[in-house]
């Protein structure tokens, strides 16, 4: 196309001399006027076979291209129908239920700031302990394998840390000289929903908490383990009453009974109107807790607030029984466009001999917004108020230290992005008695837990 258009070119610049060159006719005005005309049509016929022949040239060029995207999308679509039936056949090698298999986790970094922080002298007197930052982070990864229809197994593996494998965290911290971290296995259980009775499911192992609890009771972190059994009615969508129970082994011994934990648990999902309600009745029986082997001799979470003494032979252990009687309510609604979600919690230690004024706690909290995806928002509030000996101070929520506590929490929350959540918490915390010296086998631990505060901010990415 280069070369006719060279050509063309050439052949007017050798018409032109010739036309002005030719020696037989004189030369007139006239006959110059003419010869310009000419030549201008000339000129103008060969631009426009000039741009006949480029727009030619683009034509050819967006055909091209239009031949090469063609080509394209024709191998991507081969492409695709390959990996298809490739994967197709892998599947089909696989057994089903490895087809069916989820993994699924997420990481955490945390910022904790923990200042304003109180304490008692050995004598008794009021003192402070200096501010505290720290690094943390945490790794959480889950495997759902459902085996049949109705057969599943859940596994789930974490960070923790390495001195004591804390049921109430999984936190690692930074710093130790740059020590690797320890991984452990958090959850490990099976549970069967038959098809014969839909809402029934039994199951057993290290399991999640699938009851209805608060953090006044127990942390988020902590997974029980033994057995446990339930049943939701299925039968209406707007009222549903339910069952849960559970055998919970604390502590495995070999010439002394086992500690245990026994739950029941009972009460109803309630569908009124856009309004939902949850109110369920619980009992926990704590069997022989000087059988377990942190948490009777205070050496977890150093007591947990729960006052404790010491026998003749010199050993410590808890000075009251804990049979706790629970009453839980959740009540969702929306205002306007934002999901809302009330909490009230209430626990009262019915062992013998608990003091009046040490036997109770409840917490009161609420939270509005969303809170799941890219752009999602939320506020969450919350006050507690846990008495010396109404729970287990040691399983509970640790940011608030335990049995003897009260204060406040307040959180933001924001997802920036998809799978990833910004968070700031501040906790506001005090004793709601004055630690005692007297007759205190842990009074060198109880007496640093005085008022502070507390700061979280948090990056989660959910992967």
């Amino acid at each position: 196309m280069k070369r006719r258009l060279k050509v063309i070119g050439l052949g007017s610049l050798v018409a032109l001399l010739i036309f002005w060159c030719h020696p037989a006719f004189p030369a007139t005005t006239e006959d110059v006027l003419k010869r310009l005309n000419d030549l201008s049509d000339i000129i103008q016929q060969q631009q426009k076979e000039i741009e006949r022949l480029k727009q030619g040239l683009k034509d050819q060029r967006k055909s091209i291209e239009k031949g090469k995207e063609a080509q394209k999308e024709e191998i991507q679509k081969a492409v695709k129908v390959e990996t298809k039936e490739a994967e197709k056949s892998w599947r089909e090698w696989l057994p089903k239920w490895v087809q069916r298999i989820k993994i699924y986790g997420d990481l955490r970094l945390r910022y904790e700031r923990l200042w304003d922080r109180g304490m008692l002298n050995n004598d008794g007197t009021e003192g402070k302990q200096d501010p505290r930052d720290r690094g943390r982070f945490r790794v959480r990864l889950y495997l759902d394998a459902p085996i049949t229809d109705e057969i599943a197994t859940y596994f789930m593996v974490t960070t923790n840390m390495d001195t004591n494998r804390e049921a109430t965290t999984t936190n690692a911290t930074f710093g130790e000289d740059f020590n690797d971290k320890g991984i452990y296995i958090a959850r490990a259980y099976a549970e069967y929903k038959p098809n014969w009775l839909k809402g029934l499911g039994v199951g057993a192992g290290k399991f999640k908490m699938n009851f209805y609890n608060t953090d006044i009771m127990w942390d988020p972190d902590v997974n029980p383990e033994g057995v446990f059994e339930y049943y939701r009615y299925k039968g209406s969508k707007v009222f549903q009453p339910f069952i849960y129970l559970s055998q919970m082994v604390v502590n495995e011994n070999n010439r002394t009974p086992d500690a245990m934990l026994y739950l029941n648990q009972a009460g109803f999902d309630w569908q009124i109107g856009p309004v939902k309600w949850i109110l369920a009745g619980s009992y926990y029986s704590w069997s022989n807790l000087a059988g377990t082997k942190w948490l009777g001799k205070g050496e977890f979470k150093s007591g947990g607030g729960n006052t404790f003494i010491t026998d003749g032979a010199g050993n410590i252990s808890y000075k009251y029984n804990y049979k706790l009687w629970e009453g839980i309510s959740f009540v969702n609604f929306n205002l306007g466009s934002f999901p809302v979600e009330l909490t009230f919690d209430y626990i009262h230690n019915a062992a013998d001999g608990v003091p009046s004024n040490e036997d109770s706690a409840y917490c009161a909290d609420f939270k509005i917004g969303r809170d799941k995806n890219k752009g999602d928002y939320s506020l969450y509030y919350k006050y507690a108020y846990i008495e010396q000996n109404a729970v287990v101070g040691s399983l509970n929520d640790q940011d608030f230290y335990g049995a003897n506590r009260k204060g406040h929490k307040v959180a933001v929350h924001y997802w920036p992005f998809s799978n990833t959540l910004l968070r700031a918490a501040f906790f506001y915390t005090d004793p709601v008695s004055t630690w005692q010296k007297e007759g205190n086998p842990l009074w060198n631990v109880d007496r640093y837990k005085m008022h502070e505060d507390r700061l979280h901010v948090d990056f989660i990415f959910k992967f």
